[in-house]
């Protein structure tokens, strides 16, 4: 049996699940408006993040660290992917993740990027962010995936609470939304 723990960031690690049918994935509901913020840009973006709520299992997982640097208007996630056996006996690579710049607050291109261990999403829109860049809602389009990002581990209870506002507009479901530590 094989397992595979995936990192994000700086080896920021969890163990993946199986995924449900491609149905039950949705966490958001399909008919509800959708849009991205559109006065960010990829600098704004780029440096580490901390996972402040995520749904268990689906990107990011339970990592508690993202990275993004910048390339111009472009933005690239540096992810770690590390792969076990039954033994324990583990094998680790580092990928950077391309995100085209495609409209404003959007980047990818609708391509998924597939690496041995590595499941990321293939869009990334933000959502929101607060004027000052502390806090971020990534997401994709076809809501296969949300997460609520910040420069600190703590504090920012209002932004967080903002934050949970935007994705109830855009029909995220809460419930699904865990508090990652």
């Amino acid at each position: 049996m094989r397992r595979l723990i995936l990192c994000l960031g700086l080896a920021a690690c969890t163990e993946t699940a199986v995924l449900p049918p491609e149905d039950a994935r949705l966490l958001r509901n399909p008919t509800a408006p959708l849009g991205s913020q559109v006065d960010i840009r990829a600098d704004q973006i780029a440096g580490d993040w901390v996972v402040r709520q995520a749904v268990p299992g689906v990107w990011p997982g339970r990592a508690r660290q993202v990275s993004f640097r910048a390339e111009g208007a472009d933005l690239v996630l540096l992810a770690l992917a590390v792969t076990c056996n039954a033994d324990d006996l583990c094998e680790a690579a580092q990928f950077d993740v391309p995100y085209p710049a495609g409209l404003a607050g959007r980047w990818g291109d609708g391509r998924s990027f597939v690496a041995p261990g590595l499941e990321v999403p293939a869009d990334l829109w933000v959502f929101w962010s607060d004027v000052d860049r502390r806090t971020l809602v990534l997401g994709d389009p076809q809501g296969r995936f949300v997460v609520i990002l910040d420069r600190s581990e703590t504090g920012g209870a209002d932004r967080i609470t903002a934050a949970r506002r935007i994705l109830q507009g855009y029909g995220y479901d809460l419930d699904r939304l865990e508090t990652i530590r």
